[in-house]
């Protein structure tokens, strides 16, 4: 099995339905992710830029299902991916919401990256780690524990944000991220 090509997985998100504004979210993604991947690789890091890009675009190929049934929409993008796409890119599509403290500070991994990618995106454009966090808790927490839950998860990417500019010459608020457009 090969790793699947952009027009594959584009024609991948067309077959499941994929609405064109979270094709917009999927393909803006990508693009942080590759070039957050092709800096931390021009600073020693080992990351595949073909598993990068393929497990971007396909990392919310469930959403639509999910949000329909309730399931989540990661590991049931994992099931769709299985037996179709390598085991690394299905693993990262399930892995894209799920950050532990073990994971914070490294080692840098393809699903770190596609994970802290997906955080900087809201919607179609690219915003702070903070306002995406703000979005998530004003449209998803429904009651102060879940708000709670969620500020701690942003602590969680504000730590893996450091760790990860720690290794490149870039802010993540400069015009090199913030100024990535598709």
């Amino acid at each position: 099995m090969v790793v699947p090509s952009r027009d594959q997985c584009l024609e991948m998100l067309t077959q499941h339905n994929m609405p064109a504004h979270i094709r917009r979210h999927s393909m803006l993604v990508t693009e942080v992710a590759l070039v957050l991947a092709a800096r931390l690789n021009g600073n020693g890091c080992r990351l595949d830029p073909d598993v990068v890009e393929a497990a971007a675009l396909l990392h919310d190929i469930g959403k639509m299902q999910g949000l329909k049934t309730g399931e989540n929409h990661a590991e049931l993008g994992a099931r769709i991916l299985g037996g179709i796409v390598t085991e690394p890119i299905a693993r990262i599509v399930a892995e894209h919401i799920y950050l532990d403290d073990s994971q914070t500070g490294g080692p840098l991994t393809e699903s770190l990256i596609v994970n802290y990618s997906d955080k900087r995106v809201k919607h179609d454009r690219i915003v702070t780690i903070r306002e995406r966090f703000e979005d998530l808790i004003e449209r998803y927490a429904k009651s102060p524990p879940q708000a709670v839950m969620l500020r701690a998860k942003l602590d969680l990417y504000i730590a893996l944000e450091r760790t990860i500019f720690s290794h490149l010459a870039i802010a993540p608020h400069g015009p090199e991220i913030m100024g990535i457009t598709i």
